[in-house]
């Protein structure tokens, strides 16, 4: 349901409510004072009260494709008070404080300017009312409910002290709770972009995080995994839901000095900015890979809040240092090789010159030619 149609919901619910008072009072009043003021009118007034009500509901669903039929329920709202005080007196009525409640209703639903005009319309049925009432008393106009069973009417001067009074209420409460909806309205609007950009950031700090090849960790002060980034699931073959709140050694295999470093806070072995590797089996025929890890202390403005953890799957990588460590051993052998076919080179070279020079300076014998 959209706001508007949220606080006008409200609104009927808050009349059927008041309605009800009202017929209690008038009951109440009928059975402990007979005759205080006119029952039957008052009976009927509250009956349309009700039914105008139950039509609020029926037409609720339309009010956000047609606004005017909200005004329509305010300004009956205001016609059904000038009709309670019709018919309980006039200037002489007690429920001329009711007219506030169509006035807060308007702030409610249409904020300052919805407040202003249902105060006016308020303040011209009011004293529409008075001077109707004066000039039946004058004789001028005949209206037996404005001037019934010889109602004494007050002065002058008191019915203008008296409108005055209430005139200034009527638009005193329209810009207070006028000012104070348009505040509320403000700072709702305030408070919604706030909470849209509020959950754009998480939105992308998780796609940020997500989007890192390497395994993001984050725990507790009890070592209980919190978070579980992609890339950590990509690695380890686990899903989120399967290691949150589970011992991040146990989920990790850590070895035996890491887990001991964690449970003393990273003094030992596996203090924040070392690296460490060791092996882990990804589960059922899924073979071992080597973890490249790394701990911090996740830091907040109340101190540390658990572990970070960062871990890499570095088995390709060591593969390629072993490789080039046998590459290094197979040079090695090459040069070491080359080395001694060079010293054995050399003095073969020496002989066989020597030998050449014998063979031409000595008298040889077949055998020692073929010798030679």
């Amino acid at each position: 349901a959209s706001d508007l149609r949220r606080r006008v919901a409200w609104l009927i619910g808050i009349r059927a409510v008041i309605s009800t008072i009202l017929l209690g009072g008038a009951i109440v009043a009928q059975v402990t004072s007979p005759g205080s003021f006119p029952v039957n009118p008052f009976f009927f007034l509250v009956a349309i009260t009700y039914a105008i009500t139950l039509v609020y509901a029926a037409t609720l669903r339309f009010v956000d494709r047609y606004r005017w039929l909200v005004d329509i329920q305010l300004a009956t709202d205001a016609l059904v008070v000038s009709a309670f005080i019709y018919f309980t007196g006039g200037i002489a009525s007690f429920f001329s404080s009711l007219y506030v409640l169509p006035i807060v209703a308007a702030s409610v639903v249409r904020f300052r300017q919805g407040a202003l005009l249902v105060a006016s319309a308020s303040a011209v049925l009011y004293v529409g009312i008075v001077l109707g009432q004066y000039l039946t008393a004058a004789g001028i106009v005949n209206d037996p409910w404005l001037f019934a069973g010889g109602v004494v009417l007050p002065t002058r001067a008191t019915v203008q002290y008296t409108v005055a009074i209430n005139l200034f209420g009527f638009f005193a409460v329209a810009l207070l709770s006028g000012s104070l909806a348009e505040s509320v309205r403000s700072a709702g609007a305030k408070l919604e972009q706030a909470s849209t950009e509020i959950a754009d950031l998480q939105a992308l700090n998780q796609h940020v995080i997500d989007s890192l090849p390497s395994g993001l960790v984050t725990t507790d002060r009890q070592q209980r995994i919190l978070t579980f980034n992609r890339g950590a699931e990509t690695i380890t073959g686990l899903s989120f839901a399967s290691v949150v709140g589970r011992p991040v050694s146990e989920v990790l295999q850590l070895p035996t000095f890491l887990a001991d470093s964690l449970d003393h806070g990273l003094v030992y072995a596996a203090a924040p900015g070392r690296r460490f590797e060791f092996r882990f089996r990804r589960g059922e025929d899924q073979g071992e890979i080597v973890l490249g890890l790394g701990a911090a202390h996740l830091q907040t403005p109340g101190g540390s809040a658990g572990y970070l953890i960062t871990f890499q799957d570095v088995t390709d990588i060591k593969k390629l240092e072993r490789d080039a460590r046998m590459q290094q051993r197979l040079a090695a052998v090459g040069e070491m090789a080359a080395g001694i076919a060079h010293e054995i080179r050399n003095p073969l070279a020496s002989m066989s010159g020597s030998i050449q020079i014998l063979r031409q300076e000595l008298p040889l014998s077949a055998e020692q030619e073929q010798l030679m």
